[in-house]
């Protein structure tokens, strides 16, 4: 290709770039989701993208390792962030892991809840008890002493942070 040809070509792919810049920002504005939006749009898959691209800087970070050459920092970086299977940024996993620990915190809480439950023991009342229309002064006596040591039992067993 001559000189003046390719001098032409590229002034074109700089027009090219301003006036998609204008229209679309520039890449450095471009965000996750807008990416992936946008090549959907266009047909295509933003995970195959994602699982060539691995494949390509994997392969390129063993030629380092069997060359004997450590592996540069962005590759790694990239590799990481493209990993299958793995939330995509370091922020994504971290955010990943904090909500698997509250959800497990969550779920001791309520085995542990539903032990403490098991563990009381069952009142029943007869019936002749629950059809009666008033009560006795010894039974205004056993219901307040009984309400005072379920109030003692719920107190002593609150956690200390107040929940």
């Amino acid at each position: 290709m001559s000189e003046q040809k390719e001098k032409g070509l590229f002034l074109q792919k700089a027009r090219l770039a301003q006036l998609s810049d204008s229209l679309y920002g520039s890449p450095s504005e471009l965000v996750a989701r807008e990416a992936r939006e946008l090549l959907r749009r266009a047909g295509i898959d933003p995970e195959d993208v994602k699982a060539r691209l691995y494949r390509k800087f994997d392969a390129l970070a063993k030629q380092y390792a069997a060359g004997g050459r450590p592996v540069p920092a962005l590759l790694k970086q990239a590799l990481s962030d493209l990993r299958p299977g793995a939330p995509g940024s370091p922020k994504e996993r971290a955010l990943v892991r904090e909500a698997r620990a509250a959800i497990r915190s969550v779920i001791d809480h309520a085995q542990r809840m539903q032990e403490r439950l098991a563990r009381l023991p069952r009142v029943t009342l007869a019936t002749a008890y629950r059809n009666k229309k008033e009560l006795s002064e010894r039974d205004k006596k056993l219901l307040d002493d009984l309400a005072e040591d379920l109030l003692k039992h719920n107190n002593r067993n609150r956690p200390k942070d107040g929940r």
